[in-house]
C-alpha cells in the first residue's frame, strides 16, 4: 500500500516537472487587463506579437512587464464571468512581474468574493439526466456553455495515466479539433480504459480547474465512465 502512495507521488511529481522543463517562457508589456471568475486576463506584446493570457487572480497594471510560461492554449474560448470569447488564449500557472519575483496576489476578502461567487454559479450550473453527445471540437468550441453538463465523447484512448491525485485520467482524441483542442481529458476515481480503445466516455464537463501543483485545465470531464 506504502509503495503504491509513494508511486503515484513520484509519478506526479515526475509529470508536474515535465511539464514545465517543455514550457515555452515569454516576457510582455501588458496592454489590457480584466478580472473575473477567479482569473486575471491579460493583453500582452511580446516583440511583434499581441496576445491574451490568463492565470490566477493577481494584481498587475496596464504597462508593467511580465513573465510567464506556457501551459495551454485554447482557441474560440468563451469566459463566462467576463462575458467575453478570446479567439485564442494563453492558460498560465502564474504570472511573474519583469524581475521574476512573484506578483503580489489580489487582496484576501477580494479573492474570496470571487471564490464565493464561482462557488454559487457553479451550484446554479443545470446537470441534465440525458447525457449529450459531442464531438472534441464542439466541446472546445461551446466552453463555458456546457459547464455542469453531462456530455459524452465517442472516440481513441490515446493516453492513460492510472492513480494520480486519485484519480484516472484517460485522453481521448475523435479527429476533429485542432493542434491544442483536439484531445479531451477525462478523470475518474474508479473506471479507466487502455491505449487503442474506442470508448463512448461519458462524464461532468468542468472548467478552469485548478488542482494545484501545475494542473491546470481551462476544460475537463469529470466523474467519467467509458464503455466500449
Amino acid at each position: 500500500m506504502r509503495s503504491s502512495i509513494l508511486f503515484s507521488t513520484i509519478l506526479a511529481f515526475l509529470l508536474v516537472t515535465a511539464s514545465y522543463a517543455f514550457a515555452v517562457d515569454h516576457s510582455g508589456t501588458v496592454l489590457e487587463t480584466a478580472s473575473g471568475g477567479g482569473y486575471t486576463y491579460i493583453k500582452v506584446k511580446e516583440g511583434k506579437n499581441v496576445f491574451w493570457a490568463a492565470g490566477p487572480t493577481t494584481q498587475v497594471k496596464k504597462g508593467a512587464v511580465v513573465n510567464f510560461s506556457e501551459q495551454v492554449w485554447m482557441p474560440n474560448f468563451k469566459s463566462q464571468a467576463l462575458n467575453r470569447t478570446f479567439d485564442k488564449i494563453l492558460f498560465v500557472s502564474e504570472i511573474r512581474p519583469g524581475a521574476g519575483k512573484a506578483v503580489k496576489p489580489a487582496p484576501k476578502k477580494q479573492v474570496q468574493a470571487k471564490q464565493v461567487k464561482k462557488v454559487k454559479q457553479t451550484k446554479q450550473a443545470k446537470k441534465p439526466r440525458i447525457a449529450e453527445r459531442y464531438t472534441v471540437e464542439q466541446i472546445f468550441d461551446k466552453g463555458e456553455d456546457l459547464k455542469g453538463h453531462l456530455v459524452q465523447v465517442q472516440g481513441k484512448v490515446v493516453k492513460v495515466s492510472e492513480g494520480i491525485m486519485g484519480r484516472n485520467w484517460v485522453h481521448v482524441v475523435d479527429g476533429t479539433g485542432i493542434e491544442g483542442g483536439n484531445k479531451l481529458i477525462f478523470t475518474s476515481p474508479s473506471d479507466t480504459a487502455a491505449v487503442g480503445d474506442q470508448v463512448m466516455a461519458q462524464g461532468i464537463l468542468e472548467t478552469e480547474k485548478d488542482f494545484g501543483y501545475g494542473y491546470f485545465y481551462p476544460i475537463i470531464v469529470e466523474d467519467s465512465v467509458f464503455a466500449k
